[in-house]
């Protein structure tokens, strides 16, 4: 490695001098960007980076500064959360126990402005009182959100059983209790305003005491020369303070006294699973980065594949999954963690750690870990502006040579057989933690012995005892015959070659290639992102496959069943960069291969005939039994703002089959029921294909024949292949379904509140709401969240259910539901005002702004083959939509895009033709009654105004009722274009000439010019009978 070297840039008027880094960076292969590094005259590092061709700008500054070096509890936390600013565009901020960062994505024509608000925080930042006090409320209210979380729960009891006083162990996230305590004891019976300011004044002193410029990395994207940001980002960062502080302050000392190693900790969840984890306390290991040794003894510790610690336990029933690894990039002690499921698996990991001791470590080790690495870097593609810039500044913490600023985390350089197995020497017993997590301990693992304590912010049981002697001195005695270290990997890539032939204009949609009565096949070759890699995505369509409960519930233990068969054999594709999975879908199953091109086949081979010839295990059966039990058991007492999303979506679906109504199912099922189940599915199915990236259209082909090769099936005739459609209330609809949180425990309620407007295929209306939601999305936030206070969850978007489109809000909070959509209804009314008066250049920089995230390009083939995909899916093919939608944005009228709000969105003007749900899911812990629903003898302002209540968790009958009166929209009709070739007007033309005008297209438009719309539904006749339309969340 040659020596880094800088060159001094000389002060030239009011920009400070500087350093330049002379050296070259080490890059991937495909990246066409151009870098320079950066040290201030204050000490700040930063990267900027010209990316002529990006779209989005962005910038993140990091600090080595977190919450371990918070005094009080989560300063840190509260500071970041401050530092939130509107611009226009994305932005967020993360703390961590030794990094804070903070980032925004942007326009490139505003870039400039963005950095120069970012770097004014840091040396002239105004922590106002009423910002400060709305800040603390908003971390109390995320401390509240996560009061049932396991997660944090589990985390915080395990960061609280170390040395006391150790950073460590301090509360990271905070709440109003934990950032108000110091002001507290400072000023006993002081009235809260008197506490808020000392938690001000105690705010802005430690910044002044731990902000320091030294501390921080900037890096910056942008289409400008690397002069051009150099001249940005040194004048406005140079102001910020150096206060001689250390610039990477690490903590090196024991995380863990002997008191805390050798032990076993007892935790009790909210939800009802078992896990078990194993934590090793390692060196700071930061300073081998050429090496990586915990990284490269997690590639045996946790390996899937034949001979692993997984293939034992999987074939002892003990185990559902396992990942191992280093936690986390702290400046200092770390921790390896081994996630493994039940405490009968301890012998086992020791035993191979044995093993990993006495047996010589063969070079193709290393060789497969560094070459699968430098593969991986070599065609690494582009990533989001916003989170490449996140991963640039946390570079810059680390101790690698600028040189190595972009290759130093993934690249294995250097093989240290001696330093490797000096870490693995701290694999002992003696010096681990082993962590039990479950609902109801079982009393033969617990004990009688066990003092039950109370971790103090979450309330979370636990109990900690140690290891038994004997069992301790008996995990040292290698017993088991059946581990051995993996074999080579065959599937290593052999052949990287890329055909890039002519560079022409890239197509903007893949084409259909082949088209049957069994299948239909969409191809694009490579011909931007120069990779050699590919994508491939299967739809196996069956009628069979969501039929009744039952058989979802046979098709969901089919799919884990033989994701679990695979995953030994599958192991080594995943090392060697390929990934697959297979999916239950409503239509029937999603089966997708990835990765690099060259062993694509072979994988997809393997994983079609592991489908097709299943011998399903009985005690595998077992175990995803009861694993998918817990789950669904589980899904009820999740966090409030998904569950009513979830309720919200279900309500608008013809069928569905929600996971109680599968539960009964689960136990009468046998390893023969799914066998059959699988081979009648199989039998008669459409699919559906998508090979997008380094193939030729004729090794697409080869694909698609493989697939029908391996599946043998018949065709399904047009009338069984499932089509999804949504339910369509009319207009005047006002209905509110009420629920209680399952979990008692749960504060937390919420409102999911849902505006449907009309029809994915109605480009206008489609373009004016999405034009509605990109303008009230801050105003909302802002409005309902900071300003209002009533929740850390809120959130506005354009909301969609299989071809119908709508605006949603959802809000989380302690206060009750029915409140929450009083404020929603007040918050659309002051919109509503602020729409009709917004001036005209306001208006035209919203459209502008919308127009560029429209037209964002996608960054790699994975973005690239989703979005495809996504068009797929939906049944309308329509590849160029985001550039039809920004075409049609452009030319929006504001007085239209009012009148089409006062019509389908804002309460007053909408009484008689919005068509609005909302979904109430109130805790157990709310006692307010909410409030009654008006008798038949009151006239109602909405036409149909329906409250429903569902007793439990499962919904009502009155519901079901409710939802069969309802019609449903049009199932998806192709948009023809020329991505169908010769297949576009004989198999789809005639229909989407004839047929498509819309359960909307009268209604709607009636509704725009002002007319009261007395036909209900109105528009083209409707089918109602919607029984084939069926939509679900993927493997519930």
């Amino acid at each position: 490695m040659a020596v880094s070297t800088w060159k001094q840039i000389p002060a030239a008027g009011d920009a400070p001098g500087f350093r330049v880094f002379e050296g070259e960076l080490e890059k991937p292969s495909l990246d066409d960007r151009q870098y320079r590094v950066l040290e201030l005259h204050n000490g700040l590092r930063a990267v900027v980076v010209h990316d002529p061709a990006a779209d989005k700008a962005a910038a993140c500054l990091a600090l080595t500064v977190g919450y371990m070096l918070d005094p009080v509890r989560t300063l840190a936390y509260l500071h970041r959360n401050a530092a939130l600013f509107a611009n226009g565009g994305s932005r967020n901020a993360a703390t961590g126990p030794t990094y804070t960062e903070y980032w925004f994505s942007i326009s490139p024509a505003e870039l400039s402005g963005g950095l120069s608000r970012l770097a004014a925080f840091f040396y002239a930042p105004l922590f106002t009182e009423s910002l400060t006090s709305r800040e603390i409320n908003a971390v109390d209210s995320e401390f509240k959100r996560n009061l049932q979380n396991d997660g944090r729960r589990v985390g915080q009891v395990v960061k609280s059983l170390s040395i006391p006083g150790h950073p460590w162990a301090r509360f990271g996230t905070g709440n109003y209790e934990s950032l108000s305590e110091a002001a507290r004891r400072a000023s006993e019976n002081a009235s809260e305003d008197v506490v808020l300011r000392e938690t001000r004044r105690r705010l802005v002193e430690w910044w002044k005491e731990q902000y320091c410029a030294s501390r921080m990395m900037l890096a910056v994207i942008g289409r400008e020369s690397l002069d051009e940001l150099t001249s940005l980002v040194v004048p406005s960062f140079s102001k910020i303070p150096n206060r001689g502080l250390d610039p990477r302050p690490a903590f090196k000392d024991d995380i863990w006294s002997p008191e805390h190693m050798g032990t076993v900790v007892f935790i009790q969840t909210v939800k009802d699973y078992h896990a078990f984890s194993l934590s090793f306390q390692l060196p700071d290991l930061r300073q081998h980065y050429s090496t990586k040794p915990a990284s490269f003894l997690a590639h045996f510790l946790g390996h899937e594949g034949p001979g692993s610690i997984c293939a034992y336990l999987k074939k002892k029933g003990w185990l559902l999954d396992l990942n191992a690894g280093p936690s986390g990039s702290s400046r200092g002690v770390q921790l390896f963690k081994l996630h493994v499921h039940y405490r009968d698996v301890l012998r086992t990991v020791f035993d191979y750690v044995s093993l990993l001791r006495a047996s010589p470590l063969e070079p193709y080790h290393f060789a497969e870990v560094s070459t699968m690495a430098a593969t991986r870097f070599r065609f690494k593609e582009k990533t989001q502006p916003h989170s490449y810039a996140s991963m640039l500044a946390h570079a810059l913490a680390e101790p690698y040579p600028p040189e190595w600023l972009l290759s130093g985390a993934h690249l294995y350089r250097d093989w240290d057989e001696e330093l490797v197995r000096r870490v693995l020497e701290g694999f002992v017993p003696q010096r681990a933690r082993a962590t039990l997590e479950a609902k109801t301990h079982m009393e033969d693992v617990l004990g009688n012995d066990v003092k039950w304590q109370t971790e103090k912010w979450y309330g979370t049981p636990y109990a900690v005892k140690n290891m038994e002697d004997t069992l301790v001195s008996s995990l040292s005695e290698p017993v088991n015959p059946e581990l051995h270290l993996p074999a080579p990997n065959p599937f290593i890539p052999d052949n990287l070659y890329v055909d890039k032939g002519e560079a022409c204009e890239p197509p903007k949609d893949p084409t259909l290639v082949s088209g049957s009565d069994k299948s239909q096949l969409w191809h694009k070759k490579d011909d931007q992102f120069w990779v050699p890699k590919a994508h491939v995505r299967l739809d196996i369509k069956s009628p069979l496959s969501y039929a009744t409960a039952r058989h979802a519930m046979l098709t969901r233990l089919l799919v884990d069943l033989v994701e679990d068969a695979l995953a030994e054999l599958t192991y080594d594709a995943s090392l060697a960069g390929l990934s697959y999975s297979v999916v239950n879908q409503i239509e029937g199953l999603t089966v997708s291969v990835g990765g690099f091109s060259d062993k694509i086949h072979v994988l997809l081979r393997t994983v079609l005939e592991k489908l097709c010839e299943l011998r399903v295990q009985p005690d595998r059966l077992r175990v995803f039994r009861e694993k998918i039990k817990r789950q669904y058991e589980n899904f009820y007492i999740g966090q409030p703002s998904s569950l009513s999303e979830s309720y919200a979506t279900w309500m608008f679906m013809p069928t569905v089959w929600t996971p109680e109504q599968k539960l009964p199912e689960l136990s009468s099922i046998t390893q023969s029921d799914i066998e059959r189940h699988r081979d009648d599915l199989l039998a008669k199915v459409f699919i559906e294909a998508l090979v997008n990236g380094n193939m030729t259209r004729e090794q697409s082909m080869d694909i698609l024949h493989l697939a029908e090769e391996c599946l043998n099936s018949r065709p399904l005739i047009p009338t069984e292949v499932p089509r999804q459609r949504s339910l369509v209330l009319p207009p005047g609809s006002d209905v509110v379904s009420r629920r209680r949180h399952a979990n008692p425990k749960e504060v937390n309620s919420s409102l999911s509140y849902y505006l449907q407007v009309g029809e994915a295929p109605d480009v206008k209306l489609r373009c004016t709401l999405a034009l509605i939601a990109h303008m009230m999305r801050e105003p909302c936030y802002s409005t309902l969240r900071t300003e209002e206070q009533l929740g850390y969850v809120v959130a506005s978007s354009q909301w969609s259910v299989n071809g119908t489109l709508g605006l949603g809000i959802r809000i989380q909070s302690t206060r009750a539901p029915w409140f929450l959509e009083s404020r929603v209804d007040a918050f659309l009314e002051t919109f509503g005002a602020r729409l009709s008066s917004m001036r005209v250049a306001q208006f035209e920089a919203h459209k502008e702004g919308l127009v560029v995230k429209k037209l964002e390009r996608v960054k790699d083939l994975g973005e690239e083959t989703a979005r495809f995909w996504g068009h797929i899916r939906s049944g309308y093919y329509d590849f160029v939509r985001h550039e039809t939608d920004a075409s049609v944005i452009r030319e929006l009228p504001l007085e239209e895009v009012v009148r089409t709000y006062d019509a389908l969105v804002r309460p007053s003007s909408g009484s008689q033709t919005r068509r609005k749900l909302s979904v109430h899911l109130a805790s157990q812990q709310l006692h307010e009654e909410p409030p009654p629903t008006p008798s038949p003898a009151e006239p109602p302002q909405a036409t149909l105004k329906v409250t429903l209540v569902a007793q439990g968790i499962a919904g009502s009958a009155e519901e079901s009722t409710f939802k069969a009166g309802l019609t449903c929209a049009p199932a998806a009709i192709p948009v023809i274009s020329a991505a169908f070739g010769e297949y576009g007007q004989e198999q789809f033309g005639r229909v989407a000439g004839s047929f498509h005008r819309g359960l909307w297209g009268g209604a709607a438009s009636d509704i725009l010019r002002g007319s009261e719309n007395k036909k209900g539904t109105g528009g083209a006749p409707v089918d109602t009978n919607c029984a084939a339309s069926k939509t679900t969340p993927a493997r519930l």
